[in-house]
């Protein structure tokens, strides 16, 4: 109505400006007006041909007014529409990206029969291959090759599997119930040597039909579902493979699985060592497939210094670290890299080999060095209290476990009298004078085998050492002593000496990390209170599995055991276990544990279950076979753009990648359905 107003008044206006400047009488001009007024009586908005005419009817000020007028209205209008366009679209993960782990150790075997000897065989196989069971990301135990949980008999004793149809190999190959029935057959073979041998020991597995398979048990075992999450092989790659050449078969290297990845190339340096290890998202996988589109794992030989996995991190060359060591967490610490710390059953143990060194077999000394152990000034200054004194096998939340349970402590003093009553001790001047004394002796014998040389050929030396007072030379000394310098330890304070004479000494070996070498270097000075001499030796992680584990070369080794979220104490203290693949590393034999690890294993009866455990940790550390030290945390670090991330609780490191599929790294918008609704 005010535009009609205004344009009345401009009219009529106008009207008067035109008659005046033609002639025209007031009347007539007064005629038009009204003729005007009458056209716009009744219309709210202006013609087309009137809006065309308004420009000419304001002034310069006015014209801004509306310009400015009509851009507000603009602005407002695209706002209002961005604003109701924007509400109805929303955020969701988008496949693409690279990501790229960084990994201290290589690969070996990438084949969930090999794997468990080593951690990043673990790693990549998980994501490669598929077992009927799996872990989601709240670590509770799902279908995965299966369709649906088991149908289980009311003795627990047959299990009957329904197999997914839609599932492929990555070669596009059908994956079967043939499948399965291999691959536990294979690992059930002993002449493999796999690991997982003792979790499916009498164990029948039987093909229903192309996707139905039954395993039936000899006895109960409760925790047989979690043994089912290991990965299935494919019949139709690996039948044909002879079992003495399954560990040096290529199909190691470049497997092919049913995962959610698939392999895709590796790159090895000048030596031969593979130092890449690439993955392709399988769009093909029966669950969603992955978002992220390549998986690319990048090994190290150490975390810092030039060149590093630590220094790639922070520099962006690698998306995540599979393991944060305590003390270089601060060189991790950045805004943009996130930590994440996960509860895992794991523990740090000393474990005496009886067998490599009859020293150990007294339980008197076995006694004396675990009770001379400051567990608290070992977790403090390995882990800067980061983890969970131990003192037994059996961790908190497993069947069995009692918080009141203690090692004994002792001091110095009454270890050492424990010790006096089965070895003398001699003082360090005295077993410097012996080293000396033997020292000597080898030079005379050097200059004897010299002469007899001499004797024999032409010339030479001709010196007559068949005088017992040969004088060494002062120089010849003084490389002996200060040979000695280095051999001699100015913080043992004496030495203790067996039956025989001899210096009674331990070869403790452990993992080249940080937090293990300075654990063992604290342990070794404890023990020279004791009068104990004690030979570090330190090897390379990703050696530690064929040089230690394997051989079994090693009086006391410093070990990190995975337990696993199966309470099975069976696979690391059953005397069948004391061989590798075994992880009974002390080589621990005791028939009465023996037959109450059995008797665990099969009961259903969860309080029948936590007695046993109960009887076995007083049986085992009555016998000291090892010391328990503590219970570390695992803390992983991902940059902040690799999203979808959800896993709290793990049993294994491998554990982190539950839930892989749900990781992205793009984003896309999409229209939202249940908008409003």
């Amino acid at each position: 109505m005010r535009i009609i107003s205004f344009l009345k008044n401009a009219l009529k206006t106008l009207q008067k400006r035109v008659g005046r400047s033609k002639g025209v009488s007031p009347l007539v001009s007064h005629d038009h007006d009204v003729q005007l007024i009458r056209s716009l009586r009744g219309k709210r908005i202006p013609s087309a041909r009137q809006w065309a005419r308004l420009p000419g009817l304001l002034t310069l000020r006015e014209k801004r007014l509306f310009g400015v007028a009509g851009i507000v209205l603009l602005g407002s209008l695209v706002w209002f529409g961005y604003d109701m366009f924007s509400s109805q679209l929303m955020t969701v993960p988008a496949v693409g990206g690279r990501y790229i782990e960084a990994v201290i150790g290589a690969p070996q075997h990438i084949n969930p029969l090999f794997a468990p000897t080593n951690d990043t065989d673990v790693d990549i196989s998980r994501l490669v291959y598929s077992g009927l069971m799996r872990h989601n990301t709240e670590h509770g135990l799902v279908p995965d090759l299966a369709t649906q949980p088991p149908e289980k008999s009311e003795d627990g004793l047959v299990y009957t599997f329904h197999l997914r149809e839609n599932a492929t190999w990555h070669d596009g190959e059908p994956f079967t119930a043939d499948d399965v029935v291999f691959t536990i057959e294979a690992l059930q073979n002993p002449a493999i040597n796999s690991p997982l041998l003792v979790s499916f020991q009498g164990v029948l597995v039987e093909k229903v039909d192309d996707y139905t398979v039954r395993f039936t048990l000899p006895e109960a075992f409760p925790a047989f579902l979690s043994s089912l999450t290991v990965g299935i092989l494919p019949e139709h790659l690996w039948f044909d493979t002879p079992i003495d050449q399954m560990r040096l078969s290529q199909k190691n290297i470049q497997p092919i699985g049913t995962g959610p990845y698939k392999f895709s190339k590796l790159v090895k340096d000048e030596s031969g060592r593979i130092v890449r290890y690439e993955l392709t998202r399988f769009e093909e996988w029966y669950r969603q497939a992955p978002y992220i589109e390549e998986f690319v794992f990048a090994f190290y030989s150490a975390y810092a210094g030039p060149g590093g996995a630590i220094q790639d991190l922070r520099e962006k060359k690698v998306d995540g670290l599979h393991f944060v060591p305590y003390d270089l967490r601060s060189q991790i610490a950045r805004k943009n890299i996130v930590l994440k710390t996960l509860q895992l059953p794991q523990y740090t143990a000393l474990m005496y080999n009886q067998t490599h060194n009859p020293v150990l077999e007294a339980l008197d000394l076995r006694k004396a060095l675990t009770c001379s152990i400051d567990k608290e000034r070992i977790l403090r200054e390995t882990l800067d209290n980061e983890g969970e004194i131990i003192h037994s096998p059996v961790l908190p939340e497993f069947p069995g476990y009692d918080r009141e349970r203690k090692t004994e402590r002792c001091d110095t003093a009454a270890a050492n009298e424990t010790l006096d009553a089965v070895y003398d001790r001699l003082s360090v001047d005295d077993y410097r004078a012996q080293l000396l004394e033997e020292e000597i002796g080898r030079y005379k014998e050097s200059l004897d085998v010299a002469s007899s040389t001499a004797e024999e050929g032409e010339g030479g030396i001709t010196a007559d050492t068949s005088d017992e007072e040969v004088v060494v030379p002062e120089d010849i000394l003084v490389q002996i002593n200060e040979a000695l310098d280095t051999r001699i330890d100015p913080a043992q304070p004496f030495y203790r000496v067996d039956d025989d004479g001899d210096i009674v000494s331990l070869m403790l070996v452990t993992s080249d990390t940080t937090e293990y070498s300075h654990a063992v270097h604290l342990i070794a000075g404890m023990w020279q209170e004791l009068g104990i001499t004690t030979k570090i030796t330190l090897v390379p992680p990703k050696d530690i599995p064929k040089q230690v584990l394997k051989e079994r070369n090693y009086d006391v080794l410093l070990y990190g055991m995975i337990v696993g979220e199966d309470p099975d104490q069976y696979p690391f203290w059953h005397s069948s276990q004391i061989d590798f693949p075994g992880l009974n590393l002390s080589a621990y034999v005791n028939r009465s544990v023996d037959t109450v690890l059995e008797e665990a294993r099969e009961t259903s009866d969860p309080e029948q279950e936590s007695a046993k455990y109960k009887e076995f940790q007083d049986l085992l550390l009555a016998d000291v076979p090892a010391v328990f030290l503590y219970m570390p945390t695992y803390t992983y670090a991902l940059h902040n753009d690799i999203l979808g991330f959800r896993v709290v609780r793990i049993s294994h490191p491998a554990d982190r990648f539950n839930g892989i599929e749900s990781w992205y790294m793009k984003t896309k918008k999409v229209w939202n359905t249940h908008a409003g609704s």
